[in-house]
């Protein structure tokens, strides 16, 4: 993936796209620009609107701006302009229309969405659980083991589709990069491993609090997790009557402590949920500091195939801004997660942990789950150098928030 990101860094042409137009400064030094064909294209949401030709002739070394060859949308909703320089004709090292240049605009064009109103899901208090039910699904709130133990969608005779195969939980922690290791990030961040994989409930609290709204139910859990000094994290599930579960996470670090590796959640679903789509940058993996080459998009993909493959297993297969990403078996079946913001996601077979614990791919454990990671952001992944150099500040979580 990081080869994407080379050519985007390397390409002859410096795109820079506004809502009107685009400018084209061209860094080559003998050829026109008119030597390449330029497209343009038009999406909402991934689904492509136009797409035409532009003629273009900006000498090298020079400036050169043109207008989109299409009316600004009035349609509410996300926008992308892609302008793609492209080869005309073959060559010894590529087939025409390769791509030898690109970039992206994104824009908004705001205005009012329908919004669906819903009646408020039924609660039912157990003695070891609390039930949240709607006309098509079935939660379950543990108050044994603090989290949401069940989700099903759907019912059919056996009770329901269940699409979790183990709690949700507050995440810290990604498999250490080799840019990691060559500054010592396991010692120095190790704290965030224990918080990620012991973090307890609190017992002097009652654990969960529910709250009945008009139209939905908060089911509300506070962790303690194992740090020095202790840290604490608060999540809170919003469940509505269509099934829709609003989740917002709250971490207070102790004092002291570091930057987080990641803040986010684990979802652990079953493999069969091995399809996967998103609507964010891609189609390779991206981080905050290595997203120059991706491009916002529809992309598709299968979960066993995102965790790229390093010589040594670590932290992989992230995609960044992403708007909503859904795994799916294939009846359809599946789970859609969405950030209106633009989260960092993954969908991998194995966990973080296991992923560390391998020294080779081929010593990574037969894929029994599809791990889901919707995440605020990710620590950059760095790379000045591999033998000490840090990720850019810019680039890292902020510590004591």
């Amino acid at each position: 993936p990081k080869l994407a990101e080379v050519k985007y860094l390397y390409q002859g042409f410096k795109i820079e796209v506004t809502e009107d137009g685009f400018e084209v400064r061209n860094r080559l030094l003998f050829t026109s620009s008119s030597a390449y064909e330029c497209v343009l294209t038009l999406r909402r949401e991934g689904t492509t609107l136009r797409t035409a030709v532009v003629e273009t002739d900006v000498a090298a070394g020079a400036s050169g701006r043109y207008p989109l060859p299409f009316e600004r949308p009035t349609r509410a909703g996300e926008y992308t302009v892609d302008v793609s320089f492209r080869l005309r004709a073959g060559t010894d090292w590529a087939p025409a229309g390769h791509e030898v240049a690109h970039d992206q605009g994104v824009f908004t064009v705001e205005g009012e969405r329908p919004v669906a109103i819903v009646a408020a899901p039924q609660v039912i208090h157990g003695v070891h659980n609390v039930g949240v039910r709607g006309r098509h699904f079935h939660a379950l709130f543990s108050k044994l083991y603090g989290g949401l133990v069940s989700y099903r969608y759907g019912f059919t005779p056996d009770g329901g589709n269940e699409l979790l195969v183990a709690p949700p939980r507050p995440n810290f922690w990604h498999a250490p990069t080799s840019n990691e290791r060559g500054w010592g990030m396991p010692f120095e961040d190790g704290q965030w491993l224990l918080a990620s994989r012991y973090a307890t409930v609190d017992t002097d609290l009652p654990n969960p609090v529910v709250v009945s709204h008009d139209d939905s139910v908060e089911v509300r859990y506070r962790y303690l997790l194992p740090t020095t000094p202790h840290s604490r994290c608060d999540v809170v599930y919003r469940v509505d009557g269509a099934g829709h579960v609003e989740v917002t996470v709250t971490a207070t670090p102790g004092e002291g402590l570091g930057d987080m590796p990641e803040f986010g959640m684990l979802f652990t679903a079953d493999a069969d949920l091995h399809r996967l789509t998103w609507y964010g940058e891609g189609p390779d993996e991206s981080y905050v500091d290595r997203r120059g080459g991706a491009r916002l998009d529809v992309h598709t993909g299968d979960v066993a195939t995102q965790l790229t493959p390093y010589v040594r297993p670590q932290e992989a297969g992230n995609h960044t801004g992403v708007r909503w990403a859904t795994v799916t078996d294939d009846r359809g079946l599946g789970l859609r997660f969405d950030c209106a913001e633009g989260m960092d996601f993954s969908a991998l077979p194995w966990t973080p942990f296991e992923i560390e614990n391998a020294t080779h791919p081929n010593e990574l454990p037969p894929i029994h789950h599809t791990v889901l990671r919707p995440a605020l952001t990710r620590r950059g992944v760095g790379g000045d150098d591999s033998w000490g150099a840090r990720t850019h500040p810019e680039y890292l979580l902020p510590t004591g928030q």
